[in-house]
């Protein structure tokens, strides 16, 4: 009920000072004004919240922002509520190196990790076997994202993990796993800080991981299957008739320097005066002949497999006789001079 109160001030002066007395009087009653002005109050409440949102700051009246959970507000990108790990959409290979910096840092202990090993030499690698984050412990602190050196363990935006089994909210590797395009797509601005440093760390890493180690559980038969499509697509080995190219090679090349050999014999002059010369080329034309033949059969014998080797060997003996009947041919020429 709304009142009309009519006041009076009184000054009074004392020794410590002015006082004012306020004299209220008597207060005259409106008999259902007020109650007229709080039902104006509650009618304009009750309009306000079945049509109207909550979407600025400024706004004071309405009852729901959104229609969840059909409608979502976006989340800032700092937002944080659960750990989660990232791999590599490409390789598969995941960022982690088991570097225990977040399992030392944890305020309630709820990360728990074991770092993997080469199969081959027992010797540790960069990479993590196991991890498990306890989310029905975590405090969302963001503590281990912060101290993670490698960018591998990030804030997700994710909050919905009611549940009924206690035991459900203790995560793996494989449920913690998230893709980089994923995070990407959730923190832009923060990812792109941290990219190429990240990436970069990840490739010398790559480096010391043998075979499947360090690859994302829910990657490890998509890798697989790549690389059997690579080497079913790689060209086939070459025939083993082409090791004996090098042999081949060679004999072609003693039995050209025989056929030089002649014709250098050939060509000679025919007086006796000039026939030291002669005969010193035509001998030494052979010896590098022969050494050229006997060379080619070596290295037929050493890059070819017995069954391949017959065209070596025979161009390799061709040249060996033309390179002796040069010899002969010069000696005959050196004796009938002299005579």
């Amino acid at each position: 009920m709304m009142t009309e109160i009519q006041t009076e001030t009184t000054e009074v002066q004392t020794t410590r000072g002015k006082v004012y007395v306020i004299d209220r009087g008597q207060t005259r009653l409106r008999a259902g004004q007020g109650l007229l002005t709080g039902l104006e109050v509650v009618f304009r409440h009750f309009r306000d919240a079945l049509t109207r949102k909550l979407e600025k700051p400024s706004q004071q009246t309405g009852v729901f922002t959104v229609q969840y959970p059909e409608e979502r507000l976006k989340l800032p990108e700092a937002f944080r509520n659960f750990p989660i790990l990232l791999y590599d959409d490409e390789t598969g290979q995941e960022l982690c190196t088991s570097c225990f910096q977040c399992q030392r840092i944890c305020p309630p202990q709820v990360i728990h990790m074991t770092q993997a090993r080469d199969p081959a030499t027992g010797k540790p690698v960069p990479a993590v076997a196991e991890f498990l984050i306890e989310y029905d412990a975590c405090m969302s602190c963001g503590l281990c994202a912060e101290v993670c050196p490698f960018d591998a363990i990030k804030m997700d935006h994710e909050f919905e993990y009611s549940t009924d089994v206690h035991g459900g909210l203790t995560l793996n590797k494989e449920a913690l796993n998230r893709p980089i395009s994923y995070y990407e797509k959730i923190a832009p601005t923060f990812w792109a800080e941290v990219k190429d440093s990240a990436m970069k760390k990840l490739q010398g890493n790559m480096k010391r991981r043998p075979d499947l180690i360090g690859v994302a559980p829910q990657m490890v038969e998509k890798i697989r299957a790549k690389r059997a499509e690579a080497a079913a697509q790689a060209p086939a080995p070459a025939p083993a008739t082409t090791e004996a190219a090098p042999a081949d090679k060679a004999a072609r090349l003693a039995a050209a320097r025989a056929r030089a050999a002649e014709k250098a014999v050939e060509a000679a002059p025919e007086p006796a005066t000039d026939s030291a010369p002669t005969d010193k080329a035509a001998r030494l034309a052979a010896i590098r002949a022969a050494n050229a033949a006997k060379k080619s059969e070596g290295a037929a014998e050493a890059a070819a497999p017995a069954t391949d080797s017959a065209p070596a060997d025979k161009a390799a003996r061709l040249a060996a006789i033309r390179a002796a009947n040069a010899a002969k041919k010069a000696a005959a020429q050196r004796d009938g001079s002299e005579e």
